[in-house]
């Protein structure tokens, strides 16, 4: 009896121990099947995921609600560059950190493709434009390369599409064995961005005329303003831990009151006190809680086209 059961028991032990080497080995298959996709933010992330679906999983370096300018690579997004075929960039100095990133990662599989690569860039500066830009602000390694341009493209929904465009031809040449889902998932989504695109076109349509001129706490939305009809007439600040002088200070109060400018955009993760200040003085309405480098965590901001219709209604509120 004792012996049946300890040859019960040595059987059982021995069927747990090929269980377990069957799972490690089916997970480490997993792993090297899989396709990993890194970019910087989780707007762009978003549009990645969109076109890759359930074939790639998306890493975004920079965690929600963080700001992108003054963003410093972790180990582990060393590790997940090391680990990843394809990072898909912004450019226009959204990255400054990426060549170092690149070589601390020494993965010579590795592949980036920059989506703003052949788009028109706004903002880009002279020479003479970038010494008074420098003369006029302290810098240090963070935030983006004003001679580059703005780089924020992806606030117009028409260049988003160029760069789902360019996502979908990309993982097509990596992986041409899902060409055919990373097709047919782009095609479905650009459809939604042109209808979310002709739908911001309609809603600003109806924010009167004279109400159009804007001051932005950041230089975020040129894209914005240039794809929808709004003008930017200043922004106020070019980084999160920025303040304007005295001069540019009297300069926004000037501008508002001049042109009797409705409205101030505020963005997610920037301090809004200086905002604030300008508000109190002006009796302009303050249009906060804007998503322009990162996705929200409610159900209406976890996309990037809920942020886009989230910014939209609450800039159409602001302003009408």
């Amino acid at each position: 009896m004792n012996k049946n059961w300890f040859i019960l028991g040595l059987v059982l032990l021995l069927g747990s121990v090929f269980l377990l080497s069957g799972c490690i080995q089916e997970d480490q298959t997993s792993n090297l099947d899989q396709k990993l996709i890194v970019t910087s933010i989780s707007p762009l992330a978003d549009l990645i995921k969109n076109v890759g679906g359930d074939e790639i999983e998306v890493i975004h370096l920079v965690p929600e609600g963080s700001d992108p300018h003054t963003f410093e690579p972790t180990p582990d997004a060393i590790r997940s560059l090391t680990a990843a075929r394809i990072f898909f960039a912004n450019g226009v100095g959204q990255e400054n950190y990426l060549e170092r990133l690149i070589k601390n990662a020494q993965n010579p599989s590795l592949i980036t493709v920059v989506l703003s690569e052949g788009l028109e860039i706004l903002g880009v500066e002279t020479k003479e434009e970038e010494h008074e830009h420098n003369s006029d602000h302290d810098h240090d390694d963070h935030g983006h390369d004003h001679s580059q341009g703005n780089p924020h493209l992806w606030l117009s929904v028409e260049n988003s599409q160029k760069y789902v465009e360019k996502i979908r031809d990309t993982l097509i040449e990596i992986y041409p064995e899902s060409q055919e889902i990373f097709a047919a998932n782009a095609e479905n989504y650009l459809k939604e961005l042109r209808d979310l695109d002709r739908w911001i076109k309609e809603q600003i349509s109806t924010i009167p005329e004279e109400n159009r001129e804007v001051i932005v706490h950041h230089d975020a939305w040129a894209y914005y303003a240039s794809s929808y009809g709004l003008n930017i007439r200043s922004s106020i600040v070019h980084s999160e831990e920025g303040e304007p002088s005295a001069q540019e200070y009297a300069q926004v109060i000037n501008l508002i009151k001049d042109h009797n400018i409705k409205g101030i955009f505020s963005e997610v993760g920037f301090n809004t006190k200086i905002v604030q200040q300008i508000a109190n003085e002006t009796n302009a309405n303050i249009i906060h809680d804007l998503y322009s480098d990162t996705l929200g965590s409610t159900p209406h901001t976890d996309s990037y086209i809920d942020i886009m219709k989230y910014n939209t209604l609450r800039i159409v509120e602001g302003l009408s």
